[in-house]
């Protein structure tokens, strides 16, 4: 194991680990129907100094996976830097691309490479190129895409197809897989359909606006591919049993989560949330103490990464979480840890 892998487990161990998503801008070529970050004005960057810091910070309060997002945080100029910053600390590290196109330019996967960059997060959310085209307003996104994914494959990047399940694919989950494989993805992520609460994070639109029923017969289709192994998919059956149970009935969920305790949303005004949905802010990631991390276990949405990280919280229920979490490839430990292990830590 790397310096990477052994900072989670001794976080854990310590009962300190947290994991992280930092927007750095609501800059995004996207113009995606289920998000309306790309609409908001002014655009803003993060000063280089202050994430820095952000960054140091929350490696500090046990931080030891964190996703930069945005927006799109491959238009940020220093985004190298926060990459190898969140290294120097040891943290796990994934960058979440909306737009391919920007892995092809100035050698980027290479850059990150050096950075020490652990995983390459590509939204996908069809196997269709007029349906991707389409959903993110972005034209010949396909070809782009298998461009960008075969320049990222000659490092030692691993990459992952980050799926929305919405109108478009909640009956093609199979179809959509076996299309993100044959791109040469080595993950696939599934995410859960939710709308925002939040001014800052707006998620929703029609095209996520679909029947509990049909989410959960998407999320059973998914729990069905994982068990027959048939693609590299890391969402754990135990958390989709988990938010299936939550959509029947919300008071049936054994698993609640733990956003804003052990799982955090910090955004490009460096404020700190317990989730990208929710408005309430908890303080500035620069001035906040750790003690401030820590609020009632929470029971209001689905949100996919949130929630399945959580599971690993929850004293002895936890348990079969961390069995799973450990025995394939599943999540934070299987996918990020699998990803760093190829590297220096």
């Amino acid at each position: 194991m790397n310096g990477k892998t052994w900072n989670i487990l001794g976080n854990y161990l310590r009962g300190r680990l947290r994991c992280a998503e930092f927007a750095l801008t609501n800059a995004c070529i996207a113009k995606c129907t289920f998000c309306n970050i790309w609409k908001q004005q002014p655009k803003i960057f993060v000063d280089r100094e202050k994430t820095l810091n952000a960054i140091d910070r929350l490696a500090d309060f046990g931080v030891s996976h964190v996703t930069l997002t945005g927006g799109e945080p491959l238009l940020h100029p220093r985004i190298i830097d926060f990459v190898a910053r969140a290294t120097k600390r040891r943290l796990n590290n994934a960058v979440l691309v909306a737009a391919p196109q920007l892995l092809l330019r100035g050698e980027m996967p290479r850059r990150l490479e050096d950075a020490g960059c652990d995983l390459i997060s590509v939204s996908f959310d069809s196997g269709d190129p007029a349906t991707m085209a389409a959903s993110r307003q972005i034209p010949n996104i396909m070809a782009e895409m298998a461009r960008a994914i075969a320049a990222v494959k000659q490092t030692c990047l691993k990459t992952m197809a980050s799926v929305l399940i919405w109108n478009e694919n909640h009956d093609k989950l199979e179809d959509v897989c076996r299309e993100a494989e044959e791109m040469g993805f080595d993950f696939i992520s599934l995410n859960y359909p939710t709308f925002s609460q939040s001014d800052v994070y707006e998620l929703g639109g029609e095209g996520i606006n679909l029947s509990r029923e049909k989410v959960v017969a998407a999320m059973e289709d998914a729990i069905r591919l994982i068990q027959a192994k048939k693609y590299p998919i890391i969402n754990s059956p135990l958390s989709l049993r988990n938010i299936i149970n939550y959509l029947k009935n919300p008071a049936t969920a054994q698993y609640p989560c733990f956003g804003g305790t052990r799982v955090l949303f910090v955004d490009w005004f460096f404020d700190v949330h317990p989730c990208m949905q929710l408005p309430q802010v908890l303080g500035s990631i620069l001035t906040m103490r750790e003690s401030e991390l820590a609020r009632p276990a929470c029971n209001a949405c689905n949100m996919s990464w949130y929630r399945d990280f959580s599971m690993l919280h929850g004293g002895l229920r936890a348990i079969p979480a961390l069995c799973e979490a450990l025995g394939g490839n599943r999540g934070l430990i299987g996918a990020g840890g699998k990803a760093a292990g190829r590297r220096r830590g």
